[in-house]
């Protein structure tokens, strides 16, 4: 009798397993970085520590502290494409960003073209302003990261977004939800 329950705990493994890589993978600092050094904010453009997530990040901590591979693809596209990088105290001055990524044109453009590929209606402008600039963020800055595949973005820029287009709630950073077996 258990042994009919053994593809079941050998599938609920490989799960767990994936879960596991996943999340080293989508690390953004070494294991050696202090978290909370990463979270301290030295652009002045983040939210309050407290209303943070454990693993969220200063903008600044991308230019000063040790990356794995996600945070090195995320500082080097930034270094490329900031129009006045080491200008701005924080990214989200950066014309970069006032002129094109937290544009609200180019945002709901990127809202739009998510909802026409993925068959998913906008029905909330805000949460789709929102998306569309953090998909402009990582497009611009990384490029394509394959299908739920995802990074997690700087507090700073977060704040930003949710101050321009706010909500009465917000999802935070989730984990994939594809599970390739």
């Amino acid at each position: 009798m258990d042994d009919e329950f053994e593809p079941i705990e050998q599938a609920m493994a490989a799960v767990a397993k994936m879960r596991i890589r996943e999340e080293v993978e989508q690390q953004v600092f070494s294991l050696k970085v202090d978290q909370e050094e990463a979270a301290d904010c030295k652009c002045q453009c983040c939210p309050p520590r407290s209303t943070q997530e454990a693993a969220d990040y200063c903008c600044n901590a991308l230019f000063t502290l040790d990356l794995l591979k996600k945070g090195k693809l995320l500082r080097d596209g930034l270094m490329r494409k900031l129009k006045e990088p080491g200008h701005h105290s924080c990214i989200v001055k950066d014309k970069l960003f006032t002129t094109y990524i937290m544009n609200e044109a180019a945002a709901l453009s990127s809202a739009e073209t998510f909802s026409m590929l993925s068959g998913e209606p906008i029905t909330d402008d805000n949460k789709a302003l929102r998306y569309g600039s953090y998909r402009l963020f990582v497009a611009t800055s990384v490029g394509h990261l394959g299908k739920g595949v995802r990074i997690r973005l700087p507090s700073c820029f977060i704040h930003a977004v949710r101050q321009k287009w706010p909500s009465n709630t917000y999802t935070g950073f989730a984990q994939s939800e594809i599970n390739d077996i």
